[in-house]
This record gives C-alpha cells, structure tokens and sequence, in this order.
C-alpha cells in the first residue's frame, strides 16, 4: 500500500518507526512513491533530448539546457 500523496520525508524511516513503533519496513512501504507515478515522471520516460534533436550522451555532457535570462542588463 502505497501512499496516495508521498511527501519527502523529514525523518529518516528508523526514527519514525522508533516514533509510531512499527518497523522501518511498514514506513517505507507507506511513504514509497507508487511506481506509475515514479514512471510518469521519470526522465527516462520524457526523453527531453529527443525534444532538442540531441543524443542522450550529449544532453548529459552538456548538462541540462537552462532558459536565457531576462534580468533587464543588457
């Protein structure tokens, strides 16, 4: 059973079973993020290299493009 809305967690899954006495394993289950939407938004699965017509090998070398700054300096 997976959580409906997962929130990073503030505590690490052994002090919040300490905390609500159960085991590190029923936290983790509970605070897991369901696989569908782990693959929804995977990078893998948008492939936005594909969308700036680069190789993956170049996307990464090159790091993820960032949007032109607009500050008014010019």
């Amino acid at each position: 059973m997976a959580a409906k809305h997962p929130v990073k967690r503030p505590a690490k899954a052994r002090e919040l079973a300490e905390r609500f006495g159960v085991s590190e394993r029923t936290v983790r289950r509970v605070m897991a993020q369901p696989r569908e939407q782990y693959l929804a938004e995977s990078l893998m699965r948008n492939k936005p290299w594909e969308k700036l017509g680069m190789s993956r090998a170049t996307w990464y070398r090159r790091g993820k493009p960032q949007p032109e700054s607009c500050n008014g300096m010019d």
